[in-house]
Formats: C-alpha cells, structure tokens, sequence
C-alpha cells in the first residue's frame, strides 16, 4: 500500500484551512505565524495557525475537544498542523510578552482571510508558479 505525498502548502491551501476551522469556529480569528508566515518554510515545517475566540465561546466550549475535532478534520490535506486556540482576553494580555507563543504569532504572522473565490485561488496560484 502506497501512502499519498503531502501537501504543497499554497495560500489557496491555507485559507482552506481556515475556512475549514470557521467552519467549526465560525467567528475565531486564524493567524498563521512560524516559518509558513515568514517564508522560510522548509518542506518538512509545519503550519503553525493560532485561532483566537472571543472569552464567551472560550468558557461555554471544551477547547481540547474542539482542537481534536480540528486536527482530525485537517488531516486529510497531508499537511503537519499545530493549532493553538485562545481567547481574546489571553491574547490581548500576552501579544506584547517578548518571549509568549502569542507575541511571536502576532508580531511575525497574519491573519488568514475566509472566502475568497475559486478563481482568485487559480489567479493566486498562477501567480506562484510564475515566481518560482
């Protein structure tokens, strides 16, 4: 048995992700931080995506659960994932502690739009190979 090749990670690939987080999630907010949002992404590296929910969600929801749910749903694009989730009073408070995960996504990463076109995908890709 053969397994599949993983993933290329494209932006059409991760606002996917994203739209599959919302999904679950509908009003987080999916920042992509580390090597992906800096560009030095190796092929191995993985997507480091924090999701931030407002403090109600946060108390009424099990965010272990939810993270579970997540991973399993973003297996199937082959792409290693780390999702971290908080809410936005944590994120408020530590996103200018010099050395906290959540200053790091804030001060290296972007926030990954939901809902753009199938043919601004094919355009962003096109792009892509143009470049290489």
């Amino acid at each position: 048995m053969t397994t599949a090749p993983p993933a290329t990670v494209n932006e059409a690939l991760l606002r996917q992700l994203a739209a599959e987080i919302h999904e679950e999630i509908p009003e987080a907010e999916v920042r992509l931080f580390g090597s992906h949002a800096r560009g030095d992404a190796r092929p191995s590296s993985d997507v480091d995506l924090m999701i931030t929910v407002s403090d109600d969600w946060h108390a009424t929801h099990n965010g272990l659960e939810v993270l579970g749910q997540l991973w399993n749903k973003l297996a199937r694009h082959r792409v290693p994932v780390d999702l971290l989730l908080y809410p936005r009073s944590k994120v408020e408070e530590r996103r200018h502690w010099i050395s906290h995960v959540i200053a790091q996504a804030h001060r290296d990463g972007r926030v990954l739009e939901v809902g753009n076109s199938a043919k601004v995908d094919q355009q962003l890709e096109e792009i892509q190979c143009i470049w290489q």
